[in-house]
């Protein structure tokens, strides 16, 4: 839960941010902007979705996180 608060505050943050950092520079938009070199496509294989791993969540508990103390509380 805290990081979901600290995520929103960026969030609420990011449009006067990015108003000041390239507020056209949308690489997800325009792949052209990419800065990034394009991967080479002999590199690239085509996966099927009968190839992938099927992978068994049914033993996995929906019960709280155990890595924290279940607080939602700001410290």
């Amino acid at each position: 839960p805290q990081a979901l608060k600290r995520m929103y505050k960026a969030c609420l943050k990011y449009p006067s941010w990015k108003e000041q950092h390239e507020p056209g520079f949308k690489p997800w938009l325009y792949p052209e902007q990419s800065r990034l070199p394009p991967p080479p496509l002999s590199e690239l294989s085509l996966q099927h979705a009968e190839s992938l791993e099927n992978i068994d969540e049914s033993g996995v508990s929906e019960g709280r996180d155990e890595r924290g103390d279940g607080s939602d509380e700001d410290n």
